[in-house]
């Protein structure tokens, strides 16, 4: 049953679900005007520390049978998906089952030695393994690869096995080729499959009921919003799918609050040890800010202290995600978008509702 504060904005603007509180900091009004002026189809989420404040859900998840979106409607999240994948990575970390900094070779023995001996797992998280992407490359000669299922260890020799590009930590190279021996490190070590391996040590933990694994659409999700070219001035729909050997990459679906208890769990919470919590949040390539599996950003505002942020951003198919947590104050903004918005506007927004008055230009 919803809490009695409950209220419907939906005759104002597309049917939707407001979760209001203090007056003063409703963000009613932004979300109006946001929705009318870049007609945003998906779901809105402002919250601090573990407490959702405001959740608002605008338009459709299925055009054809006209059904609206809710606010636990699931979405996949993108490349969410690498720091979930790379908070699984740091939870056998604390396990004592990986190190960060141990060749490759420790978990996949029968990988190249030249190249196993060079590669850790932090270098293949932070996406400066020096790998040539070798899935990209095979998929622009077949688009069907996405939809392709493989064994694990046949992805790894035909795709992830190629010869360094530069030497392993001296550059940024964001390379999806990296989570396929993610993927096969993870799943190797644990005698698991990644779905119940993320369920295992995340989701189950964090009472992330609503969140799981799949390989887009065809897993058949339930609930699941799904994607769009176009609304208007015809539908288009945009079919999201993935190989299983990459979904620690972008298989992770979620809905809003469930994306807030895994921020509120892994960075003001007891799922990471200390020492693993900061490794996740420590920057490894400061040309792109990016940490550990996503981006750590500090904000120089006008007036104020410099700020600093967890930066999560995802893009799978017509699926768009945000999911920005101030680190000191634990305000979160998190907005999931089954039609692919415009990415200026949609930065601009998730900065206005953190009262970022100017801040770093994104990647």
């Amino acid at each position: 049953m919803l809490p009695t504060n409950v209220t419907c904005l939906g005759l104002i603007v597309s049917l939707g679900i407001a979760l209001p509180v203090h007056a003063a900091d409703q963000p009613q009004e932004q979300v109006r005007r946001f929705v009318a002026d870049s007609r945003f189809n998906g779901v809105v989420l402002t919250g601090k520390g573990g407490r959702a404040e405001y959740v608002e859900a605008f338009g459709v998840m299925d055009a054809e049978s006209k059904k609206r979106l809710q606010r636990n409607s699931r979405f996949f999240v993108g490349s969410v998906s690498k720091w979930l994948a790379s908070i699984v990575v740091l939870r056998l970390v604390d396990e004592g089952k990986l190190a960060l900094d141990e060749p490759l070779l420790t978990y996949l023995p029968e990988y190249r030695a030249d190249t196993g001996k060079q590669l850790t797992l932090r270098h293949l998280i932070s996406h400066g393994s020096g790998l040539p992407n070798g899935l990209m490359a095979a998929a622009k000669n077949d688009p069907s690869i996405e939809r392709e299922t493989r064994p694990m260890a046949e992805a790894v020799t035909r795709y992830a096995s190629g010869d360094l590009v530069f030497t392993p930590g001296t550059r940024f190279d964001y390379n999806l080729t990296n989570w396929i021996l993610v993927q096969a490190v993870l799943e190797r070590v644990s005698g698991q499959g990644y779905a119940q391996l993320a369920q295992r040590l995340v989701f189950k933990p964090l009472r992330m009921t609503e969140s799981g694994i799949a390989a887009g659409e065809a897993g058949n999700v339930p609930n699941l919003a799904l994607g769009y070219r176009a609304l208007a001035p015809k539908v288009e729909r945009r079919v999201y799918t993935l190989p299983n050997y990459l979904v620690s990459a972008g298989g992770f679906f979620s809905t809003a609050e469930d994306l807030l208890r895994l921020n509120h769990g892994v960075l003001s919470g007891k799922l990471l040890s200390p020492a693993s919590r900061k490794a996740l949040l420590t920057v490894e390539r400061p040309e792109s800010a990016y940490a550990l599996g996503g981006r750590v950003r500090t904000f120089e505002t006008k007036g104020q202290a410099p700020r600093t942020l967890a930066t999560n951003d995802g893009t799978s198919g017509a699926y768009r995600t945000v999911a920005w947590r101030d680190l000191e104050d634990g305000r979160t903004v998190i907005l999931l978008s089954n039609l692919r918005p415009d990415d200026d506007a949609l930065f601009a927004f998730t900065e206005s509702l953190l009262k970022l008055q100017s801040a770093q230009k994104k990647d």
